[in-house]
């Protein structure tokens, strides 16, 4: 189904079954069907698992494109700045570079994966109704 005008993208990253300290995010933002922009927000948890995982909130600006090709026929990616809140008993929070990359197919699943500092979490990509 192709999506016209500006419309709202929902993909929920999910981690491969049985990795441990992976991490998951939902990210939420608009889509220019014109222009392929994407705008909108990332949130999330690193080191999914742990008994106190630190989340995340960024802001995500970027683009999403149409491939035409094979079973992989939209690519994204975007970027921006995570504030990321540590549990307690770590108190505070930090600013770390975020980015996020993924390849969908027609039905909206696919793969990707999410970048907070220095740490990269490979993903499970779907559209979140």
């Amino acid at each position: 189904m192709e999506k016209t005008g500006l419309y709202l993208l929902k993909l929920h990253f999910t981690p491969e079954k049985g990795m441990v300290g992976a991490g998951s995010m939902v990210l939420a933002v608009t889509v220019n069907a014109a222009t392929g922009a994407l705008h909108g927000q990332a949130h999330g948890t690193i080191q999914e698992g742990t008994q106190h995982a630190p989340t995340f909130t960024s802001p995500a600006t970027g683009a999403m494109h149409s491939t035409g090709f094979g079973n992989i026929t939209r690519v994204g990616a975007v970027h921006g700045e995570a504030a990321v809140t540590l549990a307690p008993p770590a108190i505070g929070t930090y600013l770390a570079p975020f980015s996020a990359s993924f390849g969908l197919g027609a039905d909206w699943t696919g793969q990707g994966q999410f970048t907070v500092g220095t740490d990269t979490y490979k993903c499970h990509v779907k559209m979140v109704d």
